[in-house]
């Protein structure tokens, strides 16, 4: 049986955002910064790809395929680490025949589980660094 994982989301990110935009249009309205809207562009763009990275599932499908949508699937998996200290959101490092993807499921304990019940003799590193409390 297939099993689903969402992303973990980043707290408080909104706030930023949020605050960042209203400083530039105070820039841009108060003080009359010409650039300020170009900055307001690129943070809009920030935040869609932010919003668009938070929506993303991922699926261990029963043939040892992990989908993870929108758009890639991930097969050949050879190892799947934990970094707490990565930098960015994505934590969980899957190496695989072509190469390797980052990641950041809500429950990495039960997804690497999820992946260790299709192939128990997957390589698996770092897991023993999370908290469960």
């Amino acid at each position: 049986m297939e099993q689903v994982f969402k992303t973990k989301r980043a707290r408080r990110w909104w706030i930023i955002i949020v605050s960042l935009v209203v400083l530039i249009i105070f820039l841009n309205v108060y003080l009359e910064q010409s650039w300020a809207f170009s900055a307001l562009g690129g943070i809009i763009i920030s935040a869609l790809m932010f919003y668009s990275q938070s929506k993303t599932i991922y699926i261990v499908k029963d043939n040892g395929v992990l989908e993870i949508k929108p758009g890639i699937c991930v097969d050949g998996i050879r190892k799947v680490s934990y970094n707490p200290n990565a930098i960015g959101m994505q934590k969980v490092k899957i190496e695989h025949a072509q190469g390797f993807v980052m990641i950041n499921p809500d429950k990495p304990l039960e997804f690497v589980e999820a992946l260790r019940e299709i192939d128990p003799n997957l390589s698996v590193e770092g897991f023993e660094q999370i908290k469960t409390n």
